[in-house]
């Protein structure tokens, strides 16, 4: 299936739509999500960007993982943001990998590919956008080489109110009501919708917009055809 699955997605986006490429939490379909090894393993998929997911650990160190607690992808237990680095880099994910760090990750990347930041902590905007003007600033990365992306919208807008030229996507999960102008209310470049929730009309009301729409997590070959046919922007799956 997976082959299927991406096989048929490319010759889609090559024939029809130039549509961006996510890999989720890297290739979490094929090597233990938010690792070097789950990066690695997208960048050799050509993908587009790569998403993952950022805490700041107890130490101070922004640290990327999912979870708010260590239970199920570690040998560890309790929450992320409760344990030092060093105590974090002594556990293993799923029993072959490590937990890294922002900055590890975006070393490891090195601008091949497209970062895309999910904010999961509830106050690290500031630390965000430090980090990237850090790497616009001295490592001559571009403001394009990054997209932020939380839940959280009061995040977001702290993003753009600290450096207005730092894109950010507007998550949702459901379909509230107006989600287009809720978009453009933090300024959003794009919107990203749950696979569950989307349809040709809030497609089209947030292109409208001048936003961009990207979709996840797509991981059956029907549900590929389904959004690819709405026109949207960009697909992350575990499967790039």
């Amino acid at each position: 299936m997976k082959k299927l699955f991406a096989g048929a997605l490319l010759v889609y986006s090559l024939a029809s739509l130039a549509v961006s490429i996510i890999g989720h939490r890297g290739a979490a379909g094929y090597a233990p999500e938010n690792t070097l090894t789950s990066f690695a393993k997208a960048i050799e998929c050509n993908v587009d960007m790569i998403e993952f997911d950022v805490w700041k650990c107890a130490s101070g160190e922004l640290v990327v993982f999912h979870d708010a607690k260590l239970n199920a992808l570690t040998n560890g237990y309790g929450y992320i943001t409760e344990k030092r680095l060093d105590e974090l880099q002594k556990l293993s994910v799923l029993g072959c990998e490590r937990i890294p760090t922002l900055l590890e990750v975006l070393d490891f990347v090195n601008q091949r590919v497209k970062v895309y930041i999910e904010i999961k902590d509830p106050a690290i905007a500031q630390d965000i956008v430090s980090v990237i003007e850090h790497y616009v600033n001295v490592k001559h990365w571009q403001y394009d080489d990054f997209l932020v992306a939380s839940f959280d919208h009061i995040q977001l807008r702290n993003i753009k109110a600290a450096n207005s030229l730092i894109a950010v996507a507007a998550l949702f999960y459901g379909i509230p009501i107006d989600v287009a102008a809720l978009a453009v209310a933090i300024d959003a470049r794009v919107v990203c919708l749950s696979i569950d929730f989307i349809n040709q009309s809030i497609v089209d009301a947030i292109h409208n917009c001048g936003m961009l729409v990207y979709v996840y997590t797509v991981n059956d070959h029907d549900d590929s055809m389904r959004v690819l046919s709405y026109g949207i922007d960009g697909i992350i799956t575990d499967y790039p």
